[in-house]
């Protein structure tokens, strides 16, 4: 569906319609993969499928400009419960330096705050020249010298966006299945602070970071692996708090595989909770643990039978710090008639 916005005068002196196309739209759907497709995968591909329909679970919008009937000008949100993805930012080589790109952030940032959304995370490269103008908008590094943002309606969304429900053991959680809705949903926990630097060894996260790109891929894995699984944990705002992933390790065989979970530090009783809601296959299953990982994960890995093997001392650097990692592993046998098996 399109929807109007503004006309404006570009610095040529051309009048530029500004609009909004929420997804799915047949009308526009051919006009904005064209504009985007140099993206390449996996960002093309999320925006066929929201375009077309096939995501029905996450509000996507495509801010345009156009001229005589051709787009030349975009930028993306994907949104879901006040949070929000902002990115394809993008304009015809033709038509730069008309300020047409400028003119539309203006219209998507005044939009977004009339529907009320409360956050919008981007990355770009630190203090390049796109970093100034998402500066200029109020956005700002999440840490220092990183050009991975955020912009806020509200000074203390995380705060609320995370605040537990009642004491911190009993805070209302659920676990769920992965959707494309928790994809402004994950960025954001991976956007705050936590108590342990290493987050995911499988998708290479690490502090403060961001998660856009690494998600696409994350449901791609999830789509087309049926060996990979994961859960999420939900809190009773609809924040996700916790992830738990699972799949090979293809450092070795197809029965070596890499367990990574982590929550935030308002939810840290629900460590068991959510390690329990996965089914552990047949053979061995590691998990790396950050010697800072609060005393709850390694609590809940042992409570599930999983024992510490090895200390790898110093094993990656973060900042001016060394740290020390926990290898805990589960080794699942197969019951067989008549004894055990190997896997």
């Amino acid at each position: 569906m399109y929807t109007k916005l503004s006309d404006v005068k570009l610095k040529t002196g051309e009048k530029m319609e500004i609009g909004v196309v929420l997804a799915p739209d047949e009308e526009y759907a051919d006009r904005i993969i064209d504009l985007l497709s140099h993206k390449g995968e996996p960002w093309v591909g999320e925006v066929k499928k929201a375009i077309k329909g096939e995501i029905t679970d996450l509000e996507t919008r495509f801010y345009i400009g156009h001229l005589d009937g051709q787009v030349i000008t975009n930028i993306m949100t994907a949104e879901y419960n006040r949070t929000g993805i902002f990115g394809h930012v993008y304009t015809r080589p033709e038509h730069r330096r008309k300020h047409a790109c400028t003119l539309l952030m203006r219209e998507q940032m005044e939009d977004f705050k009339r529907r009320g959304g409360g956050l919008l995370l981007l990355g770009t490269g630190y203090e390049s020249p796109a970093y100034w103008i998402y500066h200029s908008y109020g956005f700002r590094s999440l840490s220092e010298g990183s050009g991975f943002m955020r912009f806020s309606t509200e000074s203390n969304f995380e705060a609320s966006h995370f605040a537990p429900v009642g004491a911190r053991h009993d805070s209302p959680v659920r676990v769920v299945d992965v959707e494309w809705k928790h994809w402004p949903l994950m960025s954001v926990l991976t956007s705050v602070p936590g108590i342990a630097i290493l987050r995911s060894v499988a998708f290479n996260m690490y502090g403060i970071t961001s998660f856009e790109g690494g998600f696409l891929n994350f449901m791609n894995s999830l789509e087309e692996n049926q060996s990979r699984k994961a859960k999420l944990l939900e809190s009773s705002s609809g924040a996700v708090v916790g992830c738990i992933t699972l799949g090979h390790d293809h450092r070795w065989t197809d029965k070596t595989y890499l367990l990574d979970i982590f929550l935030h530090p308002n939810f840290l009783p629900h460590y068991a909770l959510l390690l329990n809601s996965l089914e552990l296959p047949e053979g061995k299953i590691q998990c790396y643990v950050d010697a800072r990982s609060p005393g709850e994960k390694i609590a809940a890995l042992q409570q599930a039978d999983f024992k510490r093997e090895a200390v790898l001392k110093n094993q990656f650097a973060w900042g001016d710090e060394w740290f020390d990692v926990f290898i805990y592993s589960r080794f699942n046998r197969q019951e067989v008639e008549g004894g055990v098996s190997s896997p």
